[in-house]
């Protein structure tokens, strides 16, 4: 009884504090110098971006009335550079260039943020893939000379993939079966620091008009073999053996082209598609991932030190402009999925 009463009491208190106190609610915490990171450096190209922009905040009006602003977005003036390093070693210092994505090819899609300029930063050098006893990493550095403001991150590069089925560096071809059962055999070495890969087709289709041949139009389509296939050990080397059913090419045609008989198709070429992500990365895409529960509270992922986003590695292994095999013409006209498409020789 005691207890009970001690408990009423200490809530009336509680109760009486509340009512006594301001009635305004805080809900903007102090300003604070943020980055937001978004970079994934990839060596098999010669160039790679980085994006950076600023978080921002205002007490008295909604965030979205500055989303359409450039200097809400974007720092006034940046330093920023990676530093690269061999098994720990320090080997080289490269600084990044500011550019506008807009001018170069990689636009920034129009919507409720600023789209005028597409702030990127150039890494204009050819990095270096991770191999069986040589580690690379990447240490970007991004500083405001204004304030002092510092943010960083560190990233393993990926090693390259050794495929072996259905193509390799040295030759082969997709061979594609309209029979139910039939699988492709996609086999490849693993590369290191890679958890996960993604394996696609990108198929190139021309479409010829049947009374004018000279109106033709080329669709690409993409047909993914392996989504998000995890490796078995970050340490990579180990062999990773697919085997994906030929259908899903066969429904990749038809869910991507109409039934028109004003138009002849043909198949150009494909290019075989093998996506590495780092551990950071995989990580990343899964909390991205829609949730299937009754909570739809997302949680946080970041690698930037004294920032937010992302720096991470991933290593892409194409095998471009490849002719399909003469066999899969006839499948293709054969199919019941296919049949009505139009496909030519």
């Amino acid at each position: 009884m005691q207890n009970t009463i001690w408990t009423k009491a200490v809530l009336f208190i509680g109760i009486l504090g509340l009512l006594g106190c301001d009635n305004e609610l805080d809900v903007a915490a102090d300003w604070k110098e943020i980055a937001i990171v978004y970079g994934a450096i990839n060596p098999s190209v010669d160039k790679n971006y980085v994006r950076i922009q600023r978080a921002y905040l205002d007490e008295t009006t909604s965030a979205l009335a500055f989303s359409s602003l450039g200097d809400s977005l974007y720092f006034d003036s940046l330093v920023v550079y990676v530093d690269e390093f061999q098994n720990g070693q320090f080997t080289q210092r490269i600084d990044l260039s500011k550019v506008d994505g807009n001018l170069i090819g990689i636009p920034k899609d129009t919507g409720i943020f600023y789209s005028d300029e597409n702030i990127l930063y150039e890494l204009n050098a050819v990095l270096k893939a991770s191999l069986f006893a040589t580690d690379w990493s990447y240490r970007l550095t991004i500083q405001n000379p204004k304030t002092g403001y510092v943010a960083t991150a560190t990233t393993s590069s990926l090693g390259n993939i050794q495929a072996r089925s259905p193509i390799s560096p040295t030759g082969g071809s997709v061979y594609i079966s309209a029979n139910n059962n039939h699988v492709v055999p996609v086999i490849f070495q693993e590369a290191k620091h890679a958890r996960a890969y993604r394996v696609a087709m990108n198929i190139v289709v021309e479409e010829t008009k049947i009374d004018n041949p000279s109106e033709k139009e080329i669709k690409n389509l993409e047909w993914v073999l392996i989504n998000s296939g995890k490796t078995k050990e970050l340490r990579g080397f180990n062999d990773a053996n697919y085997k994906v059913l030929s259908a899903g090419f066969f429904a990749t045609l038809k869910s991507n082209l109409e039934v028109d008989n004003t138009v002849e198709r043909r198949l150009v070429s494909y290019d075989l598609v093998y996506y590495g992500i780092s551990d950071d990365f995989n990580t990343f895409l899964s909390v991205l991932q829609p949730s299937n529960t009754i909570v739809q509270k997302k949680p946080e992922f970041t690698n930037i030190d004294n920032g937010l986003g992302i720096f991470t590695s991933r290593n892409i292994t194409i095998f471009d402009n490849r002719i399909f095999n003469a066999t899969i013409l006839p499948e293709i006209q054969s199919s019941p999925i296919t049949e009505d498409l139009g496909f030519v020789k």
